[in-house]
Formats: structure tokens, C-alpha cells, sequence
């Protein structure tokens, strides 16, 4: 009998440590995530860029701080877009792709033949911040990306997300 009680307390013991809370290291991973038509892309770790405004009088463009996340699938395909804004650091909201400084492109290196796609002349296109602080940023895009090479037509991206740390570089 005490040898099945000692056995039992032994068994709690150990079951209520093992059940403590695990920490959540969700925020800690860094991607790029996007389904185009019914393929899932993912890169790990991508790379952000967040330049700041130069404000040089012969160049307009150089008034606006703009946001560029890379990132590298292990196949070899590209994601990319930019966001451009006031100030730095860009503020949560919606970027639509229609508007100046603001774009996706994808390059697709795997499958049946390169293929590079834009959300240039799309008006459905955007991009979402939805969360930023001065080290990482994070949010979704969607929309439709016109094929450059004119085999596609156009392409639709849904279910974008990204969650990237960028670092603040001059023009």
C-alpha cells in the first residue's frame, strides 16, 4: 500500500509540473505569407527597410518616409512591397496600392516558368498595417497583380500577412 501511494503522489507531482503555461513565442516569428490563386508562399525572416524622408527640394518624391519588405521563399520566389507615408514611423491603416509609393510585386521562380506580377494599375490592392512600433511591423495585403510578362492576364493574392523587423536607412 505504501509503495502505491508513493507511486501516486509521484504522478501528481510530476503531471502538475509538466502542465505549467507555456510561453507564447508567436510574436517572435518573423514571415511573409500569401496565396496566389491556390499556392501558399512563406518566406521566413524577411528583410525591412524603412527610409526616411530627405526632404531635398530638387526631388518631391523625397518628402514622404516609404516602407519596403523583402522576403525570399526557400524555392527561390520573391515577395516585395512598399508603403510610403508622412512620417516615420508609418502609422497603422490601409495602404491601397493605387496610390503613389504604394505597391506588391511578386516574382515566382518555381513551377512551370518565371513569372513576375504587379499590383501596378490594380484598384483593388492593399496593404494593411496593422500593428508597428520603432522595430518590427506587422499586417495583411491582398488584391489582384497584373502578370508582366502578359502569359496570366491577372492573379489574385488573398490571405496576405506579414510580420517583418525593419531598420530606418536614408534615401
Amino acid at each position: 500500500m505504501r509503495i502505491l501511494i508513493t507511486a501516486l503522489l509521484s504522478a501528481v507531482v510530476i503531471l502538475s509540473s509538466s502542465c505549467g503555461k507555456d510561453k507564447d513565442n508567436s510574436k517572435d516569428r518573423k514571415f511573409v505569407s500569401v496565396k496566389l490563386d491556390n499556392r501558399i508562399f512563406l518566406s521566413e525572416n524577411p528583410k525591412g527597410l524603412l527610409y526616411a524622408p530627405t526632404f531635398d527640394p530638387s526631388d518631391p518624391t523625397s518628402d514622404y518616409a516609404h516602407m519596403e519588405i523583402t522576403g525570399k521563399t526557400k524555392t527561390g520566389d520573391i515577395i516585395n512591397f512598399t508603403m510610403a507615408g508622412p512620417g516615420i514611423p508609418l502609422k497603422p491603416g490601409v495602404y491601397p496600392c493605387s496610390q503613389k509609393g504604394n505597391g506588391i510585386l511578386m516574382v515566382v521562380n518555381s513551377g512551370d516558368y518565371p513569372a513576375s506580377y504587379s499590383s501596378q494599375g490594380s484598384t483593388d490592392c492593399m496593404i494593411t498595417i496593422t500593428d508597428i512600433n520603432n522595430i518590427y511591423v506587422e499586417g495583411t495585403f491582398s488584391g489582384t497583380l497584373k502578370d508582366l510578362n502578359g502569359v496570366a492576364g491577372t492573379r489574385t493574392i488573398q490571405n496576405g500577412a506579414f510580420r517583418a523587423i525593419y531598420t530606418v536607412t536614408t534615401q
